[in-house]
């Protein structure tokens, strides 16, 4: 229910269903329906009104007519807005923590003053509640402000009671002001909140300050009055015995008069003075008109009363007919309209002349009467002051400068005597400088800020307060008082840099922002809140923060109290509802917001979503945990090290080999370990330096490396390890992989022994069918000689001997192949080693006409290896070349120095080649080009060069030849 006109709602009322309410009947109302709401018949006015100015209900924000400079020049400029201002600070010390906003707006409804709590202005900024915006009605729709102003009275305007609908989050109480000598609106207070804080209190609250300020202005008018009174009074004793005075105020009323001048009626019964040509005439400067009256024509002369450096009125001398005709006057028509003598008052006139300052160049000195007694006093208070002071005349024309100023502007006083004055500000203030200057002269004082050129060429921002000189109440120049602010410009700039990014980061962030007040009632919210909760704004705004599970809220509360009691800010992760009613898992930074009294206002909170990364972190455990199995599994070491070679992870078969099940070998290198298994140190030392190995090759290394076991045994690992780099190069870790290939190891040595065999089973075999020929023949002979022996038949003799001999030479061939050979590593010449296959090769290549040649280079070093293994690769090779080349020849052998780590031993022979299709199956297990082979010397020769570190390469051409090259390295010193 409503007590009246002017309150929104009664105490008692309640506030969601009277706001649904007036929701309902605002939507009959925008859609058509203009039958009489059922609201305030001020409301409905004020709707129509707003319907007549072509309001947009739907409008989301008002307009900016006053920019920061414009506002600045208004609490300068105005002479009360002075008084105001210790209102609105009690206001704001006694109301900030209410919910409100306190606000002060100008005659035409700009908000000149704002201030309040810091996150409800950053919510109020969502409908451009900000200084400089304008709230009249016929812009900004129904408000408290707009309305005070239209109806000139108190009024409260709650929720759906604005005409435009963003603005009915809100709830507002305004106060016009008027000026007693005026009546004239000279600004409204009002105090704005979100809706769910309405209370009729607050209206009679702006009203009572609004009643303060009047008084302030009725006592401050009483004393302009005093004053004038005594100006008239000193007026009275020397003026002209033939003009009668009248002594007027602010608003032109009639204080004091000659009792004649009411006689003849020239003052009304509300005391204004018959005639007046305009109201608006100035009050600062004097001006003059004539009016017919029935005795003839009346002159009246006005001369403004400055007080202080402001008008306060002005005295009025009044000239009867008979004086004015005695001057031969020209004299009015015949109607009673009063006319200003002049077009433009003679002060205004002669400093004018159609631009708003006149002729810099005119030189001419107005002289200053001086009215200081103490000469010395003011002449110290001048030179000696730190802020810069000048005076000019009333063509702007420099008179003094202080030695503060030259300092600001580089210039002696002599060359600020002889510079134009347009000439210091830079381009783009140079207009705005000369209208504060015009507007000083006119009679009001200005503080502005503008930027000059230091003579020497940089750029300096300073802060001027000019004030008109005043002499016998005549404007005769301009004084002012200058401060450098340059510093305090680059501070408010870096300042608005902060503030532009602060916005760009509430509108772009990903996270969501909620500011609260200590009743955890929702301030304002971001974009991405709607995104991720599902509430819209205007749906959380003033209620209880919506996104804290039932089961949360007690814990919740207490965090706040201990945050709002001890002043910290509390990060951490937590559940939140969505408006679905779904949880989420949320990462939540929140922080206190802190008043100038150090009294916590509100809190803002700041959520990231943080369920998909939570999920992919299950996830990832799952499946780190699926790998730790999998490789714990794997009979193979696996350890994980980093760019420095410690160790990072080893899977269980790993600590079980090296017996770490117990020892914290996370971060330290092999070296470091080796302490806690002395009997691995080798191992371990020989790990570390293959890892740097690895780490120079920069790509994938194999190895074998043998480890001795606590029993004594030495086990075979075939060790791949792989470095893994960053982008940039630099090293990020090493894997590495390690079998036990000992088993292979001896099934490859018994892999070897049964080629050996296979030789033997055919070297046995040739030699029985070698064998059974020569017996047979011996046999043959043998009877025949037994029949008779002759001479001539000696020759059988001879074959028989023959047979017998070859039968040795095979056996002597099969005995030294299948002898079993010790594995020794040695240093080894390699031409010794070539010299040394050749004479085992050579009765088979002298028996098939090819001779074998040996180029060897001097400088080839020893290289490493098990001589008769080498032996065997270079007989297989050999043998190989022979029986490729059956019309004999001859085979090259080479040796010489592949790099400074590798030596190369070339065999070149002029064969019948090789099928290029064949060559990549060279050295599998019986495959072979050869009749009756078996292909397990070419394989052996493959396995025997690769224990050796080295390689086999073949290159072939048919009824070409054959090259077969053979790459061992070179053992480091």
């Amino acid at each position: 229910m409503v007590i009246n006109n002017l309150i929104a709602l009664d105490k008692n009322s309640c506030l969601k269903s009277e706001k649904l309410k007036l929701e309902s009947e605002w939507e009959k109302f925008i859609f058509g329906n203009h039958n009489t709401p059922i609201i305030r018949p001020l409301m409905f006015d004020s709707w129509q009104r707003c319907l007549n100015h072509g309001i947009s209900p739907l409008q989301s924000k008002t307009s900016i007519n006053l920019s920061e400079e414009q506002i600045k020049e208004y609490k300068i400029t105005d002479p009360v807005f002075r008084i105001f201002k210790p209102v609105l600070t009690r206001l704001k010390d006694l109301y900030m923590d209410s919910g409100h906003l306190i606000t002060f707006c100008n005659p035409s409804g700009d908000i000149v003053y704002l201030d309040g709590d810091l996150s409800l202005m950053l919510k109020a900024e969502d409908m451009n509640f900000v200084p400089g915006s304008s709230w009249a009605e016929n812009l900004a729709g129904t408000n408290a402000i707009g309305t005070a102003i239209a109806t000139g009275f108190p009024i409260q305007v709650f929720a759906g009671e604005h005409f435009c609908q963003e603005v009915q989050k809100w709830t507002c109480s305004a106060a016009p002001i008027r000026d007693p000598a005026t009546q004239k609106v000279m600004g409204v207070i009002d105090l704005t909140g979100l809706w769910a804080v309405n209370d009729p209190y607050f209206l009679s609250v702006v009203t009572s300050a609004a009643a303060d300020i009047n008084r302030i202005l009725f006592n401050q008018l009483k004393m302009e009055r005093f004053n004038l009174l005594e100006y008239y009074q000193s007026q009275t004793i020397s003026r002209r015995t033939f003009s009668h005075l009248v002594v007027l105020d602010r608003g032109w009323k009639v204080i004091k008069a000659s009792p004649f001048l009411y006689e003849q009626g020239l003052i009304d019964s509300n005391h204004f003075l018959v005639g007046v040509p305009s109201l608006s005439l100035s009050l600062t400067l004097k001006t003059h008109w004539e009016l017919e009256h029935s005795k003839g024509i009346w002159r009246f002369e006005l001369t403004p009363y400055i007080y202080g450096g402001v008008p306060i009125g002005a005295v009025v001398q009044a000239i009867p007919p008979i004086i004015t005709n005695g001057k031969n006057i020209s004299l009015a028509g015949n109607n009673s309209n009063p006319r200003v003598m002049d077009g433009t008052p003679p002060l205004l006139s002669n400093i004018n002349n159609g631009r708003l300052i006149p002729d810099f160049n005119h030189k001419d000195r107005v002289e200053v009467k001086k009215t200081f007694n103490n000469e010395g006093f003011y002449k110290a208070f001048f030179d000696h002051n730190p802020d810069g002071i000048f005076s000019c005349d009333l063509q702007a024309n420099v008179l003094e400068a202080n030695p503060a100023l030259e300092r600001m502007l580089g210039y002696s006083v002599k060359e600020l005597q002889q510079l134009p004055v347009e000439s210091l500000y830079l381009p783009e203030y140079l207009e705005s400088g000369l209208e504060y200057l015009e507007k000083t002269i006119k009679g009001n004082p200005q503080e502005y800020e503008v930027a000059i050129k230091h003579k020497n060429g940089y750029r300096a921002d300073i802060k001027v307060k000019s004030f008109p000189t005043i002499i016998d109440n005549e404007i005769v120049g301009v004084y002012g008082i200058v401060k450098d602010i340059t510093k305090d410009k680059q501070m408010e700039a870096d300042l608005q840099l902060t503030k532009q990014q602060l916005d760009l980061f509430l509108k772009n962030t990903v996270d969501t922002i909620t500011i609260f007040d200590l009743q955890l009632n929702v301030i304002k919210v971001n974009e991405a809140f709607e995104k991720v909760f599902g509430w819209t704004e205007q749906e959380v705004i003033g209620r209880r923060v919506p996104i804290i599970p039932d089961f949360l809220v007690e814990q919740y509360t207490e965090n706040l109290r201990n945050m709002m009691n001890n002043r910290y800010i509390m990060t951490f992760e937590t559940i939140r509802q969505r408006k679905d009613g779904s949880l989420i898992d949320v990462r939540s930074f929140v922080s206190p917001i802190v008043n100038a009294n150090g009294n916590v206002t509100a809190f803002v909170s700041i959520i990231r979503d943080i369920t998909e990364h939570k999920r992919m972190e299950e996830a990832l455990k799952e499946s780190e945990k699926r790998l730790r199995t999998l490789i714990n599994a794997m009979p193979d070491i696996v350890i994980f090290k980093d760019g420095e070679g410690r160790w990072l992870e080893a899977n269980d078969h790993a600590l079980k080999i090296f017996q770490f099940e117990n020892v914290p070998y996370r971060g330290k290198k092999d070296s470091e370990l080796a302490v806690y298994k002395e009997s691995y140190r080798d191992t371990l030392t020989f790990c570390e330096k293959s890892d740097q190995e690895a780490w120079k090759n920069g790509r994938e290394t194999r190895t074998e490396e043998v480890m001795m076991q606590h029993d004594g045994k030495s086990v075979i690992f075939d060790v791949i390890k792989v470095p893994i780099f960053y982008p940039d190069g630099r090293r990020k870790g090493l894997l590495i992989i390690g079998r036990d290939i000992t088993e292979l190891k001896q099934t490859e040595e018994l892999l070897r022994k049964s080629e050996k065999l296979a030789v033997v089973g055919q070297l046995s075999a040739g030699i029985a069918h070698e064998i059974r020929n020569p017996l047979t023949s011996l046999k043959g002979f043998l009877s025949l000689m037994q029949s008779s022996i002759a001479k001539k038949d000696d020759w059988y003799l001879d074959v028989m001997v023959s047979e017998i001999n070859r039968i040795d030479s095979i056996t002597n061939q099969f005995m030294a192949v299948a002898k079993p050979q010790a594995v020794t590593i040695q240093l080894q010449n390699l031409k010794e080693l070539i010299q040394q296959v050749l004479v085992v090769v050579y009765p088979e290549a002298t028996m098939n006409n090819i001779q074998i040649f040996i180029e060897a280079e001097d400088d080839i070093p020893l290289i490493q290896c098990e001589v008769n293994q080498l032996k065997q690769v270079f007989i297989n090779i050999l043998k190989n070349s022979i029986e490729a080349m059956r019309s004999g020849g001859g085979i090259l052998v080479q040796i010489k120095k592949l790099d400074q780590n590798r030596v190369l031993i070339r065999c070149i022979d002029k064969g019948c080649g090789i099928p290029q299709e064949r060559i990549p199956h060279l050295g599998e297990p019986f495959y072979s080009l050869k009749e009756k082979g078996t292909g397990l010397g070419l394989m052996m020769s493959y396995k025997i060069i690769e224990e050796h570190q080295g390689k086999i390469t073949i290159e072939s051409e048919l009824n070409k030849g054959t090259i077969v090259d053979v790459i061992l390295p070179i053992p480091p010193l």
